[in-house]
């Protein structure tokens, strides 16, 4: 005797599978029950049963649905998909693909279970473009990434607990579920931009949604776009776990949000917002310690670079500068010689707005504006310090220039930073804050100009057919259109006799550029040229971060 089985109106994959023949209506109504019961979408118990293959309803679901298939996927499986919650994952039984702009393309086994699209979209604020993949290949995939990316396992982020409320604890606590979509979303566009190691997080409004960029390898690129109401709620969550006034978004604030990774490494991020025409910007400074290898050897300095690099570092006084854009690496290289000075025999501090890395042995001061702990006020205390070695984050102006040349020039060794173009016009841009050439001169050792430029991937580098010969990039499951990392290009100018008489001449630049060559002096764009010619990074890339080696502004 048959059990009693309840009539249900057959619709989406059971009645696709009838249509097709696959299944009589019978035994349609009774698994439909049987996989209600086993709390089991219907596609997995019918292969878990043997009722039907997965490359049985794989095929049918082909026929029935107008939908691109995983054969006919145009990309590869990513190496690192997107970063959903695996619990979300799981529970609706599908597999983040890739994620372009703002549409997330979904491997699902049943095309007809709307109601898992839908929660997707709704918990993620993206579009979701549906990809027909067989139940057994999506059990792997699940299986896989839900084992890679467990919070509970693999990827643990807390905020860091001192001083924090319990409802800010909440953001990471683990027994909350994934049906808090905010507190879900914040953390995985947090988490999707620490695994792809990314910079910066841009999270900007427009007219209709809130675009999420991310900076990687110095560009940015389009990661998600979310509703105008999921943003606002994203922002103040954001804000809260910062700190700052959520009720404030006419004015900019500044605020830094802690969290640890796996237990034991620091993550920290900087928070920016600025009020714009159609809503809060929110800018997330990503600085990621355990990435950072402040090894000199890694810097990217050729070898005579490098030599004259530790000769000037290794100088018991003088001035060394770094100039280069904002993200140009110039904090690494300051601390990169910091590292290699820090002894027990020395004595050094930093002034900086923020500290970005800390360092033990040194000490590290974090300037305050706002209550009148600016550069200089630092400096000053800091020459009563019986100091050795003093690193200012960046020099802005003519007090801050003086006190660090007046240091230099009084036997101690300082490292600093100043926004210019190349090494050369750094003694211009000094000269414009009001300092005189021979104070230049007597205290300035050495000048170093530096850009970062992404490396072509080894993998999938092509060659040119022009002379030289050179590489492209071709773009491949190994990296992020044809690159992949970045290394640094230096230039190098050390203060020689030469240098300082035509300085004290008030000679021109195009000047003081010929007559450094003739020392042996190579500029930016000859460095960029070798990097080109050895195969580590491509014409185009120098020409968008240095710009054409033939319209050097100092060539005649």
């Amino acid at each position: 005797m048959h059990p009693t089985i309840q009539l249900i109106e057959l619709n989406g994959l059971a009645r696709h599978l009838v249509n097709d023949g696959l299944l009589d209506t019978v035994l349609a109504q009774q698994t439909i029950q049987q996989a209600s019961q086993a709390c089991l979408p219907l596609v997995s118990y019918l292969v878990q049963q043997h009722i039907l293959s997965s490359e049985a309803i794989f095929q049918s679901c082909a026929k029935s649905f107008s939908l691109p298939t995983i054969d006919t996927y145009p990309n590869k499986l990513a190496n690192d998909p997107i970063a959903l919650n695996p619990q979300l994952i799981r529970h609706h039984h599908a597999y983040p693909l890739q994620l372009v702009g703002s549409d997330l393309y979904l491997a699902i086994a049943d095309p007809s279970n709307h109601a898992a699209l839908e929660t997707i979209s709704f918990h993620t604020g993206w579009n979701i473009k549906p990809v027909l993949i067989p139940e057994d290949k999506l059990n792997s995939l699940i299986d896989e990434y839900c084992n890679k990316n467990s919070i509970h396992q693999q990827f643990q982020l807390t905020l860091q607990r001192q001083d924090i409320s319990e409802d800010e604890m909440a953001v990471h606590d683990n027994t909350v579920n994934y049906d808090e979509p905010i507190i879900k979303l914040v953390n995985s566009v947090i988490q999707h931009a620490i695994q792809l190691s990314a910079s910066d997080i841009h999270i900007e409004p427009y007219a209709t949604s809130y675009r999420i960029r991310h900076r990687q390898d110095g560009m940015l690129c389009n990661t998600a776009e979310i509703q105008h109401h999921l943003a606002c709620r994203v922002i103040t969550r954001l804000k809260v776990m910062a700190k700052l006034d959520i009720t404030e978004r006419r004015l900019p604030q500044d605020g830094r949000i802690q969290l640890i990774q796996d237990n034991k490494h620091t993550i920290d991020l900087r928070l920016s917002t600025c009020p714009t025409l159609l809503g809060e910007k929110v800018v997330l400074r990503i600085l990621n310690l355990n990435h950072i290898n402040l090894d000199i050897n890694n810097l990217g300095f050729t070898d005579r670079q490098k030599n004259l690099f530790l000769t000037k570092i290794s100088q018991p006084q003088g001035l060394i500068l770094v100039t280069g854009p904002t993200g140009s690496g110039k904090t690494i290289t300051l601390y990169s010689a910091l590292q290699r000075l820090n002894t027990v025999e020395k004595n050094i501090s930093t002034v900086e707005d923020p500290v970005e890395i800390q360092l033990p042995g040194l000490n590290q001061i974090h300037v305050h504006a706002k209550i009148g702990l600016g550069f200089a006020t630092v400096l000053r205390a800091l020459l009563r310090q019986d100091p050795d070695i003093i690193m200012i984050g960046e020099i802005r102006d003519n007090e801050t220039a003086s006190i660090a040349i007046q240091a230099a020039q009084t036997g101690h060794l300082v490292l600093s930073t100043v926004h210019a173009n190349n090494a050369i016009e750094t003694i211009i841009r000094l000269q414009s804050m009001g300092i005189a050439p021979h104070n230049l001169i007597s205290a300035i050792t050495l000048i170093i100009a530096q850009r970062l430029v992404r490396k072509l991937c080894a993998y999938c580098k092509k060659p040119t057919t022009n002379e030289p010969l050179s590489f492209h990039p071709q773009g491949c499951s190994h990296c992020r259109q044809g690159y992949q990392g970045r290394i640094a290009l230096f230039e190098l100018l050390p203060m020689t006799d030469k240098i300082t008489h035509l300085l004290l001449s008030q000679t021109s630049p195009t000047s003081i550029f010929r007559d450094a060559k003739q020392e042996g002096f190579e500029c930016m764009q000859d460095i960029a040229s070798e990097k080109v010619k050895q195969g580590v990074t491509s014409t185009s890339e120098i020409n968008r971060v240095v710009g054409n080696p033939l319209c050097n502004p100092y060539i005649p």
